[in-house]
């Protein structure tokens, strides 16, 4: 994990996997059955928490580099490992799942402009396309990973995981009441 994120800082964002404190925080959000999409699985500290811990009905694993993503697919078996930027790649899947989780590692503040933007974008229009459908996202900052574009989506703290390196908190995104329309 090292070597890549000196490889490639922007896009890893992490010089360690996420501790299993951060893991079961992340996967505590999910309930039994549950469809899972995770993006920027890494080096699957989160994915090997969502299987031995949820049962996920449905779980698709997203990452963008090719590395990673060979190791993914070595280590979980049947789950289906999309190699490739989410933004680039959820659009060829067969269908959206309703309701859906997607669990997030994606370093929101590392990203280029324009990663940054295509992948928000890609999040909030599969969020507001159900109220089913939520991210959980974790920054190493006390502060929401980024500012949705649409006021209908709001950001939840849910914990702080101080046995991380560095700690993180956990956030959730969902659509919410537009403050502007509501009576």
């Amino acid at each position: 994990m090292l070597q890549r994120f000196f490889d490639n800082p922007r896009l890893i964002g992490a010089i360690s996997p996420s501790s299993p404190a951060l893991a079961r925080a992340m996967t505590r959000q999910l309930a039994e059955g549950m469809a899972v999409f995770e993006i920027g699985a890494g080096s699957g500290a989160i994915t090997r928490q969502i299987l031995e811990s949820t049962g996920a009905e449905t779980l698709v694993v997203f990452e963008q580099d090719p590395y990673f993503a060979e190791c993914l697919r070595r280590r979980v078996g049947p789950t289906r490992v999309v190699e490739g930027f989410f933004h680039d790649t959820v659009g060829a899947l067969d269908e959206i799942p309703d309701p859906l989780v997607i669990l997030s590692s994606v370093p929101f503040k590392s990203l280029s402009n324009s990663l940054h933007f295509k992948t928000v974008d890609a999040i909030c229009r599969i969020l507001l396309a159900s109220p089913n459908r939520r991210l959980i996202q974790y920054t190493y900052f006390n502060r929401p990973p980024f500012v949705p574009r649409n006021a209908n989506l709001r950001w939840r703290y849910l914990t702080r995981v101080w046995s991380n390196i560095p700690p993180a908190t956990v956030w959730e995104l969902r659509a919410g009441t537009d403050p502007k329309t509501a009576g």
